[in-house]
Formats: C-alpha cells, sequence, structure tokens
C-alpha cells in the first residue's frame, strides 16, 4: 500500500510541477489587454473620444463620432496600403488593432453626413478595404435590447 501512496504523490508532485512551469511560460499568448507590445510596437491602441466628438445620427438613433472611420483593411493588402489609404482621405490613425487589421481614422470633416461619404467613398476606391463605417459609441435606445 505505501508504494502505491508514493507513486500517487509523485505523480501529483510532478503534476503540480508541469501546471506551474505552463502558467509561468504563459500559455494565454493569444489573449490582449488593451495594449500589447511587441518588439517595440504597439499592436493595439484604441481611440477615447472627447465629448464634442460625439453626435447622434438620425438614421439610427446611435451615439456616433463624428470624425471617425472604422476601417477594416485585408491582411493581403500590400506593404503601404494603409498608410495609402489614409492619405487619400487626409486621415490621420488614432486607433487600431493591427492583428485584425482594424484602424480608427479621423478625418477632418465638422459633420456626420461628410465623414459617412468619405466611409463610402474608401470601400468604393480600394480593393484593399473590407469593410468601412461610422464609429458608433452607444447602444440604440431599444426596449428589447438584453445586455
Amino acid at each position: 500500500m505505501r508504494d502505491g501512496s508514493s507513486s500517487i504523490r509523485w505523480s501529483v508532485g510532478a503534476l503540480v510541477v508541469v501546471i506551474s512551469l505552463v502558467a509561468a511560460a504563459g500559455c494565454s499568448k493569444g489573449s490582449h489587454g488593451h495594449r500589447q507590445k511587441k518588439g517595440g510596437d504597439d499592436l493595439v491602441s484604441f481611440y477615447s473620444p472627447s465629448q464634442e466628438e460625439v453626435v447622434q445620427d438620425p438614421a439610427t438613433g446611435l451615439q456616433v463620432l463624428k470624425n471617425v472611420i472604422n476601417v477594416t483593411i485585408s491582411k493581403k493588402a500590400p506593404p503601404g496600403a494603409v498608410d495609402k489609404i489614409v492619405a487619400s482621405i487626409n486621415g490621420e490613425i488614432v486607433g487600431y488593432d493591427k492583428g485584425v487589421g482594424f484602424y480608427q481614422i479621423r478625418v477632418k470633416t465638422a459633420n456626420l453626413a461628410e465623414t459617412e461619404k468619405i466611409a463610402h467613398k474608401l470601400i468604393a476606391d480600394f480593393k484593399e478595404v473590407e469593410m468601412s463605417s461610422i464609429s458608433p459609441v452607444s447602444v440604440h435606445v431599444d426596449p428589447y435590447y438584453i445586455k
């Protein structure tokens, strides 16, 4: 009986060591926080708007940013495509998740209608742009919406 219990103790001890090593190595490399750095480059950084940039979209009732466009660019896009796309609308990258090709681009417009036109233009003009839309900051007031 003692041989069996020492074998169990040894197995449990080995299991604890393995779990500790895996935890120390970081078994969740794929998970991202708000910011993650790799090789000195920020991979993720999201834009925090000022209150002056938030307006209500009359078509949807959503609160949106009047001068920021959310854009997803294909992973197959050639080098320099992001800069070319941003320059074409005289924009500025203010937020991004480079791992999935997501960019928040601020444009120099004063109203939502013009920003929407620019978002549509990106889809029409660049095959690398997979998605382009105004940037919502709230959920529509809907009595059937469940969080």
